[in-house]
């Protein structure tokens, strides 16, 4: 029962590592609110550190897997591909939260706005390729502008399906590469965990 408790508590973290460092990244290129909080590289998050994080998650799958440190040298650089490309496809699919709050496209306004969202853009497009969130912001740029002729509205939404069926390829690929290695004891864990299906 308590391994149970354990892995969902996990899957839970692992959940949140997987969309934090994004904002974390946001926040410390750009500031968000325009202040001097972008300075430095933590934004509003104090001592935040995401690569500190990234390792402690690490080391908690390692041990969750109950992988030995020679199995962990070939997993761990396969499940982190895994949480990357699940970066990309869920970066593509939540694109458009930002506009369900009421605020501007890539930003919140204010003199730190257009810092925010070019730390967005590179931040989300750094740890990947990104094409699906560049596609979503470029969608909703689009519907911003009440003028967009219908076909440019039309080929944009098509470019956003098509790059999310190839970051969601792109991870079907990453996850198959990633059970090759892995024993099915270690397998089911990851499907609780949320990192394979």
């Amino acid at each position: 029962m308590k391994r149970t408790v354990k892995t969902i508590l996990l899957a839970t973290m692992a959940a949140a590592c997987v969309l934090l460092p994004q904002s974390a990244l946001a926040q410390g290129r750009g500031g968000g609110q325009g202040g001097p909080g972008g300075q430095g590289g933590r934004g509003g998050f104090g001592n935040f550190d995401p690569e500190q994080m990234r390792q402690r998650m690490m080391e908690r799958y390692q041990e969750q897997l109950e992988a030995s440190n020679d199995e962990w040298k070939v997993i761990q650089p396969l499940l982190e591909d895994v949480m990357a490309k699940q970066r990309d496809a869920m970066g593509g699919r939540f694109g458009g939260f930002g506009m369900m709050m009421g605020r501007p496209p890539g930003g919140q306004g204010g003199p730190g706005g257009q810092d925010q969202a070019q730390g967005q853009g590179q931040g989300r497009r750094g740890m990947r390729g990104g094409d699906a969130n560049a596609e979503v912001e470029a969608l909703r740029q689009a519907l911003e502008d009440k003028n967009t002729p219908a076909a440019e509205l039309n080929a944009k939404l098509k470019a956003v399906r098509d790059a999310r069926k190839k970051a969601e390829a792109e991870l079907k690929a990453s996850r198959d590469k990633l059970r090759g290695v892995l024993t099915p004891r270690q397998e089911a864990t990851l499907v609780l965990m949320g990192q394979l299906d």
